[in-house]
């Protein structure tokens, strides 16, 4: 399922890093294999939960950035875990996967032994 991925800059220098990291030319595959990780650790609680994640003042500043190709078995797990937790509400469903790939993002930043892939 293709979605166009709403981003801060700060996420963009955070993927552009991992990309470095890994030496991977592409920001979309990077942000999937993170996501996948991510779904796979199950731990939401960690990645999701936290404080941290919930919205604050630039909430609605990310902006499309990229499309990206999301396995409809994940992008129904990032759909479930957007409803799940307590987020500010969003006007589509690419902004809602949008913001739990963004958590997804700084969580890889903040702890990045906890998440690899």
């Amino acid at each position: 399922m293709k979605i166009n991925l709403s981003l801060k800059d700060t996420h963009m220098i955070i993927i552009d890093d991992l990309k470095d990291r890994h030496s991977i030319s592409s920001s979309e595959e990077v942000v999937c294999q993170y996501v996948k990780s991510a779904l796979r650790l199950e731990k939401n609680d960690l990645i999701f939960g936290v404080l941290r994640e919930q919205c604050g003042a630039g909430c609605f500043a990310s902006e499309p950035r990229f499309e990206i190709d999301l396995e409809e078995d994940d992008f129904k797990k990032l759909s479930k875990i957007y409803q799940d937790y307590d987020f500010q509400e969003y006007d589509t469903k690419e902004e809602e996967i949008s913001k739990t790939i963004r958590c997804i993002i700084n969580f890889v930043e903040e702890k990045p032994d906890l998440i690899s892939i």
